[in-house]
């Protein structure tokens, strides 16, 4: 064969051997009649020398638009401590991640970089610059009966893929964060909340800031989901917690507020959350968060997915074997709270 065919013979081959090792399309083939990205947050009132201004605070917004909308309200991704919203476009072995799906399903996705994380540069304004990402995070977070490669060997690929949008940080915080999402959320309008992780607590704030643009939330092992914790100075309570409230404990041995002078969630009474678990995540206090949350007027239901039949998930669930099909779980769950 002579040479210039056999190597581009040879390079088909190889291409097609690439496409075979990162093949997608598991979640369908998607159209789409519009995508972008823009800023949200942007602080510009630190002036800058010859009459410029310096800029902090911005939070990275993008979104995929469906060509068939099929939902009326969109979904709001919000990423856990360590890692971006990457997280959710695709797995660490190259499979279809949860938002291919979200939008194959017709949804309007939206999704963030909370502040400090991935486009969302961070600052000297929140602090100083953290350490390299470290895997022992990782391996500890991902313990999983269906993680895609060895959890435990901190040289695995699939560790090193996910470990590779871990920012050293610093985070911009809480407050920040949510002030940027509650401002998406008056650019979208209704919309349904995803949150995962270390990102809860940016998704409970921003739907106290601004209620009449959530339509429901879905916490993913999300921490500050209690509402009697600490994170309870971001919440709207009718009549106020005391200073010095101290939970007691139910037959479950869950805090929840003395009977007879419950407080409710003020923003969040009615609203439709759902609080998911894995086997092998940080399910920690989720059914306790749920009975708080309930006590205070919010629509909460704990879920708990090996009652599902999804046994051997962990906390990075979006990224395991079977992602595709929890994700039909998360899409089900978004459509129980539209107006039937």
């Amino acid at each position: 064969m002579p040479r210039l065919l056999k190597f581009i013979f040879c390079g088909l081959c190889y291409l097609q051997s690439v496409s075979v090792v990162l093949a997608e399309g598991e979640a369908g083939i998607i159209s789409l009649r519009g995508q972008g990205h823009y800023y949200v947050g942007i602080d510009s009132s630190e002036p800058g020398e010859n009459g410029s201004v310096k800029i902090h605070n911005q939070m990275y917004v993008g979104y995929q638009l469906p060509a068939e909308k099929q939902h009326p309200y969109p979904l709001i991704l919000v990423h856990g401590g360590g890692g971006q919203a990457t997280d959710w476009f695709s797995t660490p072995d190259g499979r279809d991640g949860w938002r291919d799906y979200f939008v194959s399903a017709g949804f309007d996705v939206y999704w963030v970089d909370r502040p400090g994380f991935g486009r969302s540069p961070t600052s000297h304004h929140y602090g100083e610059l953290g350490n390299d990402a470290n895997s022992a995070i990782i391996t500890f977070l991902a313990r999983s009966e269906n993680w895609p490669g060895n959890v435990m060997d901190h040289s695995d690929p699939t560790i090193l893929a996910l470990l590779a949008s871990s920012p050293p940080g610093p985070y911009a915080g809480n407050e920040i964060s949510a002030r940027n999402l509650a401002q998406l959320l008056e650019k979208t309008g209704p919309a349904i909340i995803i949150t995962h992780g270390a990102g809860g607590v940016t998704g409970w704030w921003a739907a106290d800031t601004s209620p009449q643009n959530v339509a429901g939330i879905i916490a993913i092992e999300a921490s500050g989901s209690n509402p009697l914790s600490k994170v309870r100075s971001g919440l709207t309570f009718d009549p106020p917690l005391a200073a010095d409230f101290t939970p007691m404990k139910d037959e479950a041995m869950c805090d929840i507020q003395p009977a007879g002078s419950v407080s409710r969630l003020k923003h969040l009474a009615g609203k439709p959350a759902f609080l998911i678990a894995s086997e092998f995540g940080l399910k920690a206090g989720h059914e306790c968060a749920s009975r708080a949350l309930q006590q205070a007027g919010v629509d909460a239901r704990y879920v708990y997915l090996p009652d599902l039949g999804f046994r051997g998930n962990g906390h990075f669930m979006m990224a395991e074997t079977n992602n595709g099909e929890l994700a039909k779980v998360i899409i089900d769950l978004a459509d129980s709270v539209i107006p039937k």
